[in-house]
């Protein structure tokens, strides 16, 4: 008897657009249930994440009638997790517990049952995690065979489960079938029948599992044409149950009430096989590729691929600063809430308001990037950003209304101080170490980071980009195997930057120098500040004024030396308001006279390149052309303004006398389930000034920027 698992994983992200939501539901969550609920012999466990829960109750309450039909019938069993999908291991101890229980909670209140067993996020596996998981109620968990073929198992091994433990307690680990999540429903729903009839003839009485996104029965491309068009999934659970003698669809569940577990298990940390390779930096993600390739050319992959891998996931926060930001501003926040809690600062209703927002910002998918994974896309971020903010102004409702604070700490663990200023409106993230440069700027009245922003680097996948045709809707193959673009001449936005994109940094350039050569990162740094120390201290002055002093004695590249140059700069926030100065000297340290361009380079995360509510302006009046992603240049002007007219603010920056604008967007080429494709992610603004400077003289500037609410 094959006991067969078929299980499956919906989910969507937090903040993800409601268009995103709408078209899931009717392409894949309705139909895959009114499917299914037509052949009652196949039974099925299901997951759901909290998000989309939240998303359907609120919008198609409807499908939870449905649902709890199959449930009540015996056919459908709900699988827990963390409510918010957080990959379990990144996040503290007691969100980890706390998210499984909301899940909990929340099916019980919703279908009247207590889950057994939960989905682990991303399959992202770290061996402490069954005492986490069996603190929280929970019995079992399914991951990738994967898995279990990195801690020595083979095939023969994984028809079945094992049991695990951490700290004496235990939980079981499903394996799910490789063959069958690469075939369903990939190739003719008889070839995956065929397959369990080996196994059934070669095993007799097992255990197989299949597990996957549901996205892949509607959502992925050309499946929604396959599963409902073509019926591929009918077909399937027709073969299911004319097959019946020999397959026996269960649960999780059941299996562990028929069958005892295999053995004992110890799994490595470990994830689905892509993502450790996606984890990877960029020459170890094609190095990884070009192995593999050649292993399965010599046929050798089948026999030797299980003692090969990638990397971890946590890699992903050393790879990309950006995601490690916000992964440092979760365990700020956590701090925060400690805090408050310990110190009674605001009331249990605030407080949980306050974890739930927290959890909410833990939500994994704009932590990475694959195929999957939603780095590069800005309104996941700004989703989760968005979370944290809204959590940290509970947390400061009680203060006074012109209450102002600092703390200088190593935010984002990297062995290098970090300084935090902070007012009712703002809060100011300075890395002195990195150029003295403002890396976070949270606007507080519309709970967003101002400077999410993305560098452009180079990825893995990047060489594959000149095989791209234009995507067909309705290909077919693993959504691994696709090689698709969603425009035509993508590889000219193929630009690497050779820094951080983060705010304040400061350029020395030749004077001749165009703004498209900078932009595209075609020319010749002059200077030694932009990604290099500057030591800085916090003063608080008597009249409510925080300053961050800072100064790097450098050096800009004249008459073919080194000549010394001094680039000073404070940050000044006041108590009232949303506003600060950035106040520059810049002084002639050398022999020679100093002749350059100046630029300080900001950067403006205002979510939409091309939407007509995003502009550029001077004084109100629009410039030409006035979208984010505009490149061009305003000279001989004290100011420059970016307005969101969704969001509600307006930025200005004004310089203390007339200098240069220069405008430019940065733009990404990411990998998606749908192919290569172009994302907007920030607005750069470069204020540039001529220096022409005699040894021993300086040049002052004064930056004030403002971000002025439109509600009013």
């Amino acid at each position: 008897m094959i006991r067969l698992i078929f299980g499956v994983h919906n989910h969507q992200p937090v903040g993800n657009f409601d268009g995103v939501f709408q078209h899931a539901y009717e392409k894949c969550y309705l139909p895959f249930l009114e499917t299914i609920s037509k052949h009652p012999s196949m039974k099925f466990s299901f997951h759901t994440t909290g998000p989309l829960y939240k998303w359907i109750e609120a919008n198609r309450p409807e499908w939870f009638e449905l649902l709890k039909k199959l449930i009540d019938s015996g056919q459908a069993e709900v699988l827990g997790g963390g409510f918010y999908e957080p990959i379990l291991s990144t996040i503290p101890e007691e969100d980890r517990i706390g998210q499984i229980e909301k899940m909990t909670n929340y099916l019980r209140t919703k279908f009247d049952v207590t889950p057994r067993g939960m989905w682990t996020a991303e399959r992202i596996w770290e061996p402490t995690l069954p005492s986490i998981m069996a603190q929280s109620g929970m019995v079992f968990t399914v991951l990738d065979d994967t898995h279990f073929r990195w801690a020595g198992l083979k095939d023969d091994d994984l028809y079945g489960y094992y049991i695990t433990e951490d700290d004496g307690l235990p939980v079981l680990v499903f394996p799910i079938s490789k063959f069958l999540r690469y075939s369903v429903p990939f190739k003719n729903p008889r070839e995956t029948i065929d397959y369990l009839k080996r196994i059934y003839d070669q095993k007799g009485d097992v255990v197989v599992v299949y597990a996957d996104d549901g996205e892949k029965f509607g959502v992925w491309p050309g499946t929604y044409n396959t599963c409902y068009n073509q019926r591929w999934l009918a077909k399937f659970f027709h073969l299911v149950a004319e097959n019946l003698g020999w397959i026996k669809p269960v649960f999780f569940s059941e299996a562990i009430q028929e069958v005892p577990p295999i053995g004992r298990v110890y799994l490595p940390t470990s994830s689905y096989a892509e993502m450790g390779q996606w984890s990877l930096p960029a020459d170890g993600f094609s190095e990884y590729e070009d192995m593999e390739n050649r292993f399965k050319e010599e046929k050798i992959w089948d026999r030797y691929g299980y003692l090969i891998r990638g990397g971890f996931w946590r890699n992903f926060m050393s790879k990309y600063p950006e995601a490690n930001n916000m992964h440092k501003k979760m365990l700020y926040v956590t701090y925060q809430i400690r805090d408050a809690a310990g110190k009674k600062a605001v009331g249990k209703k605030l407080l949980s308001e306050a974890i739930d927002l927290k959890w909410q910002g833990q939500c994994n998918c704009p932590y990475w990037h694959g195929v999957f994974g939603g780095l590069y896309l800005n309104h996941l971020r700004h989703a989760t950003y968005s979370r944290f903010i809204a959590a940290e102004q509970i947390l400061e409702s009680k203060k006074g209304k012109d209450f102002l604070e600092y703390e200088v700490y190593d935010f984002d663990v990297d062995g290098k101080e970090e300084v935090i200023l902070k007012n009712r409106s703002l809060s100011l993230y300075i890395a002195p170490y990195y150029g003295g440069s403002l890396f976070e700027l949270d606007y507080k009245p519309a709970s967003i980071n101002l400077l999410d922003t993305m560098t452009r680097r180079r990825e893995g996948y990047h060489e594959k980009l000149t095989m791209a045709s234009e995507a067909d809707e309705e290909a077919g193959g693993s959504i691994h195997d696709r090689i698709e673009a969603k425009e035509k001449g993508l590889e000219k936005y193929l630009i690497y930057d050779w820094h951080r994109r983060t705010g304040f940094l400061d350029h020395f350039f030749e004077k001749e120098i165009s703004l498209k050569q900078f932009a595209s990162n075609e020319y010749s740094e002059k200077g030694d500040f932009v990604n290099q120390p500057f030591i800085a201290e916090v003063q608080k002055n008597d009249n409510g004024e925080l300053n961050l002093v800072m100064r790097r004695d450098g050096h800009v590249w004249i008459n073919n030396i080194w000549a010394p140059v001094v680039v000073a700069k404070n940050i000044v926030l006041k108590a009232g308001g949303s506003s600060f100065d950035v106040i520059y000297r810049i002084e002639n340290r050398s022999e020679s006279q100093l002749q350059s361009k100046f630029g300080i380079e900001t950067a403006w995360s205002l979510l939409a390149g091309n939407s007509p509510d995003r502009f550029y302006h001077r004084n109100g009046a629009k410039l030409k052309p006035s979208q984010m992603v505009s490149m061009g240049v305003t000279a001989g002007s004290d100011r420059i303004g970016l307005r969101d007219e969704a969001f509600e603010y307006d930025i200005i920056i004004k310089a203390d006398t007339k200098i240069d604008w220069w405008r430019f967007p940065i733009e990404t080429v990411s990998l998606s389930e749908s192919g290569f494709e172009r994302n907007y992610q920030q607005s750069t603004v470069m204020a540039v000034i001529d220096l022409d400077l005699k040894p021993g003289e300086s040049r002052d500037l004064l930056l004030d920027v403002s971000i002025n609410s439109l509600r009013d």
